[in-house]
Parts: structure tokens; C-alpha cells; sequence
């Protein structure tokens, strides 16, 4: 085992800020005993740690330090990084299997009120908001590689732009990395678009962090893009959900709160293949969301699940959405504002509304007669000439003779070559002997507005089964360009929703299909109320994730608290005089108090840039 000092050179300092930061540490230096001890005291309080692996002190929390530190660590060390306040004027990338711990430390997290001492201060003053060298700590990790970061708190500096996420880790390769935790970290204010972000092929863990988003931040950003050595999401979307399995990136006993301006704050994304349960968390003015298959070549959020999590609303919001996969949401507490429609989660297609953008040469719009979706086999049902301009909504063709409500349920497209809608499309929701109304997005940030002049033309065609529409899963492995145009005959993975409640009402909370013809209650969602035991599976459940459709039988949660969060924790601390004996006293010690720490809390408990600022509801 080892135990050293790092120490930078004078080319590592980049910032008056860091020349300062040296300064200090020149006098902190004469009296190292002090601040050595301060720092093991730290990580003997802390969980036992990865194997035999040695504590590299970071002079001080500064950039350099940091750096200089990762530079002397091998794989399984920790670096170990101590209390002080640092400016970052670059992102730190990181490349090999560390700890990296402050001494930021929290309790109650996952709970309205948990106690931050924020300890170990980085101040994000990078100056790049785009680009390769945006962000705070990037961790790009072979599958065998084990990564930590703990006891960090990352708080706003100077800069007040927004840029694309803070900490960001990844992993790719033919197996999924399977260690990888984030966890007693402090997300303060951050002007980022995305606070955490893992892609690539992970299954880890974010543990007892406290995110505070600020109104256009969410707290984290999930995809499995990587998933099965493939991309973009497609090796996702080719194999089972793994209900109940570990095969999912896991955010547990977090609090998560939203600025209460916007309903976005501090909201879960999920996209490109994702797969993600989210449990144990304290929610406020947040809530788990993703996006789906929309536009370009990526893949939309594959599955998640949503459990045993409380959600504190103390402003007007609209539920959370599914824009494609599967869900599962059980045992959830709702309190504060209710939405008033007695649902939690809306199941939205934006390929049915229009709302994909202008280039429609990957997945396409969802009409009727595009060959990646179930499509009626009657093919074209109608067509004609617009008669009369009218706002988007509504056309008319008044050479018609309808029966009233005959096209609900259908989808009508604009076949006008010169008009700006051209091939764009949406789904109708009624119509009278000449007239239609179709569902229209008119926000204008997802391509041009499905609108109907007078002299367009149109066709009506029937959507049986949307490519990638919530409650669709496994299908034929494909993409989205060189592959041939088809659907992939995904198979049916119905949502569930059982025991979660509005605790000021008792009313019962489940999926809404939002007006989407293809998401059919009793057959793509399932509303089972409440008043089952708790922590218990309803049949249904279990009947519909037998192995042949879920890869395993599902027989209810995976294991919590997620293994990781015992089994990857930091190395354990020594001083380089210290015997391996009493080393491993101290070690058995410090399991000690932090599984009785542990308890105590719970008993508490009740290089592609993403869109950084995307709205969810866009």
C-alpha cells in the first residue's frame, strides 16, 4: 500500500487563482501534520474501501493539485482531495479507475431536509460553454475500470452562461462497465444544462447527493447509447427490458429540487437507448422524464422504472412525460400540488403530432404510411384539396360529405410539394362532414407547423403501432440509416402503475395516453389504483415480465441499497507508518460507523453535446 503527496509544477498553474491557491498551500505546508490528519480523519469516516489501493493527497483542491494527483494514482487508489475552495478555469478529464473524494459531506439525503456541509468547493468558472473542453470532470472509463466520485460540492463561479453538463461519465467496449458511482456530492446552482450525465454502456449507481438545479437545469442526463457494443441507442432497443435486474443506471436516495419557476428544473432526462430506475429520491418542483424516438438518428428512451420516491409539488405542473418505452411507477408519494387529471406520467409520440423537425429522412413522421411504424394495411383512406385556409388544427374540404368522428384516430399529411408542411403530419381528433381537427404542435422549435392552405393537398392513412411508442420494447436490431426502412415488430411492454398517491387527496395517480389513438388503455397501460400491499408486485405484473418478454422473470426491485454503494466505497486510509494490522482495525472501525451512520439516516428517510436547455415538453 502507498501513501504520497502529490505536487504540481509551476507549468500546471494556468490562473492567478491557482498562483493564489499555491500561495496558501505554502503556508498550510508548514505545518503538513495538520492537514494530513484532517484528511484521514475524513476518509476514516468515510465507507471501507476499494481493496489495497493507496491514498494520493491532492495539496490542495485547486485544478493543478488535482491533476497532479490523478497523474500519481494507479488503478483502485484514491485521490483524495481536502477541504478549501478552488476556481476551475478547465474541465479535469479522467481516464483511469480512482476515487476521486473531497470531504463535502451530507447526510439526510433523500429526505425535505438534508444537511450539506459544503466542505470541498469547486467553483465552475470554465469559460467554455461548448465543445470538447465544456464541463467540470469527464471520466471516460474502459468496462473494467472502477470509478468514484464522492464528497464533492460544485458550485456556480463567475460565469453566467449555461453550458452542457458538469460532471460526465462514460464507458464503452462489447461488455457494460459495471462500477461506477456518484454519490455525497453537492450540485449547486450550477449553470449547466445537465448536472450529471452517464452514456455509453453503465451500470452504476448515484447515491445521496443533493442537486439544486437553477430554471433551465436538469439534474441528470441518461443514455445507453452504446449498449451491446452498438450505437445510438439501437443495441438497447434490440434486447429485453431487465425489469428487477441491475442492468440499468440507478439514482437512489438523492434530493433533487427544481428552481419552482419552471416544471423542467431539475428534471431526469432520458434518451438515446436509456435505461434508468430512479428510487428512495425527495423530489421538489422535479420529476424523472424522457425523450423519444424524434428526430435524427437517435434512439429514444428505452425503459425505466419509479419507486418508493416522494414528490413535493408547490407549483403548477403537468406530470412527467413518456415519449417512448416502457415505465413501471409504484409506491410513490405525491404531495403539494396535484395536476388535477389524476395522472402522473403522460405517454406522448411527437413522431404523431408533427413535431420532429423538417428533415424526415431517418425515422420520419408516424402517418400511416411510413414503413418504419404498424400501419394498416388498407393504405390510403382518403384525399383531397383544401377548400379553405384556416389556423393549425383545423382543414377543410368542403366537396366532403363525412360522417361525424369517421377519421378519429387517423392521421392526416399535407402532400402540397410548395408548402413548408410539406409530408408533415398528425394524428385527428375529430371531424364533422367537412372539416378535421388534428392535434397540433405549433410551438415552432420542432420544424415547421403542420398547417392546411387553401389549394394543399392531403391524404388520410391509420397508425396501428408507432415505432418506439411507450409500451413498445425489443424488436428486430436496426437503424436508422444504412438499414432497411421497416418496422422491427417491437414487442408489447405494457406500463404499470400501482400504490401511488396524492397524499392530500388519496387519490390515486396513473398513465395518461394524452389523446395518442395507438396507446390503448388496457393493452399499453395499466392503471391498477391503489391499496395493494406495500412493496408488493400485483400478477398482472409478474404475468406480463415473464422471462420470455423481460429477459428474466421479473419478481419485483432490485437489491437496495445497490450494491455498489457497499461494495465500491474509498480505499482504505493510512498514514505510511501504519502497520497493515491496525490499518485493518481501523478499516473494520469505519465499516462500523458508517453502516450504523448509514441506518441512522435512513431511519430518516421517508463528444456529443446534448441539448443542453431543451425544454421537455419540446
Amino acid at each position: 500500500m502507498r501513501s504520497r503527496l502529490a505536487t504540481p509544477c509551476s507549468s500546471q498553474l494556468n490562473s492567478a487563482g491557482d498562483a493564489d491557491l499555491l500561495h496558501e498551500k505554502a503556508a498550510r505546508m508548514r505545518h503538513p501534520l495538520v492537514q494530513l490528519t484532517a484528511v484521514i480523519a475524513a476518509l476514516l469516516a468515510a465507507a471501507p474501501g476499494q481493496g489495497d489501493g493507496a491514498i494520493i493527497q491532492a495539496r490542495s483542491a485547486a485544478l493543478p493539485d488535482v491533476k497532479s494527483a490523478i497523474a500519481s494514482a494507479h488503478e483502485g487508489d484514491t485521490v483524495a482531495v481536502p477541504a478549501g475552495r478552488a476556481s476551475w478555469t478547465a474541465k479535469l478529464d479522467v481516464t483511469k479507475g480512482v476515487t476521486i473524494q473531497g470531504q463535502t459531506t451530507i447526510t439526510g439525503a433523500g429526505t425535505a431536509t438534508p444537511v450539506v456541509n459544503d466542505a470541498t468547493v469547486i467553483l465552475d468558472n470554465n469559460p467554455q460553454v461548448s465543445g470538447s473542453s465544456a464541463g467540470i470532470i469527464k471520466a471516460t472509463l474502459a468496462p473494467n475500470q472502477a470509478f468514484r466520485l464522492t464528497g464533492i460540492t460544485f458550485a456556480a463561479g463567475a460565469r453566467g452562461t449555461y453550458g452542457p453538463w458538469a460532471v460526465q461519465v462514460q464507458s464503452g467496449g462489447a461488455t457494460p462497465n459495471t462500477a461506477i458511482r456518484i454519490d455525497n456530492c453537492h450540485f449547486s446552482s450550477l449553470y449547466q444544462g445537465y448536472y450529471v450525465w452517464a452514456l455509453g454502456w453503465i451500470y452504476g449507481v448515484a447515491d445521496h447527493n443533493v442537486f439544486d438545479c437553477l430554471a433551465a437545469a436538469l439534474s441528470f442526463l441518461v443514455w445507453h447509447d452504446t449498449w451491446g457494443d452498438n450505437s445510438n441507442g439501437n443495441g438497447s432497443w434490440a434486447d429485453f427490458p431487465y425489469y428487477g435486474t441491475e442492468k440499468f443506471w440507478f439514482i437512489e436516495d438523492n434530493t433533487i429540487r427544481g428552481s419552482g419557476t419552471v416544471q423542467t428544473s431539475g428534471n431526469i432526462d432520458a434518451k438515446v437507448g436509456s435505461r434508468y430506475v430512479v428510487r428512495h429520491n425527495y423530489f421538489q418542483n422535479a420529476s424523472p422524464n424522457s425523450h423519444g424516438t424524434e428526430g435524427g438518428v437517435q434512439r429514444g428512451c428505452r425503459v425505466y422504472e419509479s419507486y418508493d420516491n416522494t414528490f413535493n409539488w408547490t407549483m403548477s405542473h403537468s406530470g412527467s412525460q413518456l415519449r417512448s418505452g416502457s415505465a413501471i411507477w409504484h409506491d410513490n408519494t405525491f404531495l403539494g400540488t396535484e395536476n388535477g387529471s389524476d395522472y402522473l406520467s403522460v405517454m406522448d409520440d411527437y413522431r404523431m403530432i408533427g413535431a420532429i423537425g423538417d428533415d424526415l429522412s431517418y425515422f420520419g413522421l408516424a402517418t400511416g404510411n411510413n414503413p418504419w411504424d404498424s400501419n394498416d394495411s388498407h393504405g390510403l383512406y382518403e384525399s383531397g384539396t383544401i377548400s379553405t385556409s384556416h389556423a393549425g388544427g383545423l382543414l377543410q374540404d368542403s366537396s366532403k360529405r363525412w360522417t361525424v368522428n369517421q377519421w378519429a384516430g387517423y392521421s392526416v399529411m399535407n402532400t402540397n410539394p410548395s408548402s413548408a408542411a410539406y409530408l408533415h403530419g398528425s394524428y385527428i381528433i375529430s371531424n364533422t362532414a367537412t372539416t378535421i381537427t388534428y392535434n397540433y404542435y405549433g410551438s415552432g422549435d420542432r420544424g415547421a407547423p403542420l398547417v392546411f392552405n387553401s389549394g394543399d393537398t392531403y391524404r388520410i392513412y391509420r397508425v396501428l403501432i408507432a415505432l418506439d411508442q411507450p409500451a413498445r420494447g425489443k424488436g428486430a436490431a436496426t437503424c436508422a440509416t444504412p438499414c432497411p426502412h421497416q418496422w422491427p415488430n417491437e414487442q408489447l411492454e405494457p406500463c404499470y402503475s400501482w400504490n401511488n398517491v396524492h397524499a392530500p387527496t388519496g387519490h390515486s395517480l396513473g398513465f395518461s395516453n394524452g389523446g395518442i389513438p395507438t396507446e390503448v388503455s388496457g393493452r399499453d397501460f395499466f392503471n391498477l389504483r391503489h391499496g395493494f400491499p406495500p412493496e408488493s408486485t400485483p400478477g398482472a405484473v409478474l404475468t406480463s415480465y415473464a422471462d420470455s418478454v423481460n429477459g428474466v422473470n421479473y419478481t419485483g426491485p432490485y437489491t437496495y441499497p445497490h450494491p455498489l454503494t457497499k461494495s465500491l466505497p474509498t480505499s482504505t486510509a493510512m498514514t505510511q507508518n501504519t502497520p497493515r494490522k491496525q490499518r485493518g482495525t481501523k478499516q473494520k472501525k469505519s465499516k462500523e460507523v458508517t453502516k450504523n451512520l448509514a441506518k441512522k439516516v435512513k431511519t430518516s428517510q421517508t463528444n456529443e453535446t446534448p441539448e443542453a436547455q431543451e425544454n421537455l415538453s419540446d
